[in-house]
């Protein structure tokens, strides 16, 4: 009993001066450097125990994560299957892209286009499989181009018309482009365009004329691109997004009820490559982000996503890590009999409320956050039941500290899912 206590006192003050929030990037970068040391040091603690792994979990759009023991893990992982929700995906973009290339050919040929092949490149350039990527590529190849065609339109006008005083003036426009570009990447096709500007320009053109024409070709080009990505079947990176987040929210469920199976049993259970999955899967979901966001900057969208909600899962996947780092090695028997069922049950209801949230995201639904109490409060008896009772005397002083952390990580995960469901609905609601 003592050491249990001193131990809760010693926790109680350590907690007390951890900040209650941590930075976007410290959310990211802080559970990494703990898991190798709290790795090796569980497993030198769990030999010769049973342990059930969490593998296969790098995510796909439409796929979660599988759990299996340890023993299956001796084959090669089977590839992927393609899903066909990806083929239809693959088959609308090809419809955009061949409605798009054709409408551009049409109009650079009506409007008697010099060079009107360059319209039906920018449309194959620029168009993605959402309208916030295709419209985020039209611009930066717009502004590039404008760039571009003004640098190497400068460079032909003061240049004679010769090979040599041609290629000096080429290597420099080459030069300042790359150079720019590495400073403002939207500019990297700069370059691309000064060189064709310098190096396909007729005598009997004007500079300036064959500047405009680049840059009426390009802008044709990209128009179509956004519009066929916008009227033809159209994929809003908003919805992709919400989608990638709700389905690491259904792979943090299938790792819960997994730890909370373990937790039950008072078994070791290991959850370092899915949770290694899940962080990957974030990181992916993260940089479609901007894409989602530039698309309402550019009113294709009338609603945007939060950068809350990603911070919010980013906390809960590092709660998850801390959790599956306390569970890797088992807890006394007498702390599985007294807690066991409390925490799991916890983590279950935590595991539904997970996947309530990721229904919220694809189908704008509301979330309950009252089904997190009832489980919330038959932990809090039971570990009060616990502190009070002789089986607390028989556990040592790091036992004692892992039960606590424990206990704390499932009360804090329960406040950043409340918090994620705030977010969600401050989403739905702008």
């Amino acid at each position: 009993m003592p050491g249990f206590l001193s131990c809760c006192v010693l926790k109680r003050c350590r907690v007390a001066h951890l900040p209650r929030r941590t930075s976007f990037a410290t959310a990211k970068m802080l559970p990494l450097s703990q898991e190798c040391c709290r790795s090796r040091r569980h497993r030198r603690r769990g030999r010769g125990k049973t342990r059930t792994a969490i593998v296969n979990t790098h995510l796909q759009p439409e796929s979660c994560a599988m759990t299996e023991t340890s023993s299956r893990q001796s084959g090669p992982p089977t590839p992927p299957k393609t899903s066909s929700i990806q083929t239809k995906r693959a088959a609308i973009q090809a419809l955009r892209v061949m409605i798009a290339c054709t409408v551009t050919y049409g109009l650079s040929q009506l409007l008697n286009l010099q060079q009107g092949y360059w319209a039906v490149f920018t449309v194959l350039i620029v168009m993605q499989n959402s309208v916030g990527a295709t419209a985020g590529m039209a611009v930066d190849r717009l502004v590039a181009t404008v760039a571009g065609a003004a640098l190497g339109g400068i460079a032909v006008f003061l240049t004679p018309h010769q090979p040599l005083p041609i290629g000096i003036a080429l290597i420099c426009v080459v030069g300042i482009a790359s150079f720019v570009s590495m400073r403002a990447p939207r500019l990297r096709n700069a370059g691309l365009t000064a060189a064709i500007v310098m190096l396909t320009r007729s005598q009997a053109v004007p500079v300036e004329v064959f500047v405009i024409d680049r840059i009426a070709e390009i802008t044709l080009g990209g128009v179509i691109g956004v519009l066929a990505s916008l009227v033809i079947l159209p994929t809003r990176s908003r919805t992709v997004v919400l989608d990638r987040f709700a389905s690491a929210l259904d792979v943090m469920a299938q790792i819960l009820r997994t730890l909370a199976a373990g937790a039950e049993k008072g078994e070791a259970v290991s959850a370092t490559e899915a949770n290694i999955g899940l962080r990957q899967s974030l990181v992916a979901a993260e940089a479609l982000l901007t894409d989602a966001q530039r698309e309402h900057a550019l009113w294709l969208a009338r609603q945007g996503i939060s950068d809350a909600i990603p911070r919010s899962l980013w906390r809960i996947r590092n709660d998850m890590t801390y959790v599956s780092h306390l569970l890797e090695a088992p807890f006394p028997a007498e702390v599985v009999a007294a807690l066991g069922p409390q925490a799991a049950r916890v983590m279950r209801s935590q595991a539904g409320f997970a996947e309530a949230c990721g229904k919220a995201l694809r189908n704008a639904g509301e979330v309950d956050s009252q089904r997190l109490s009832e489980a919330d409060g038959a932990l809090e008896a039971a570990f009060e039941a616990f502190q009070n009772s002789k089986a607390a005397q028989s556990i040592g002083f790091r036992e004692s500290g892992r039960l606590f952390g424990l206990d704390f990580t499932l009360r804090r995960m329960r406040q950043n899912f409340l918090d994620l469901a705030d977010r969600i609905r401050e989403s739905q609601f702008n």
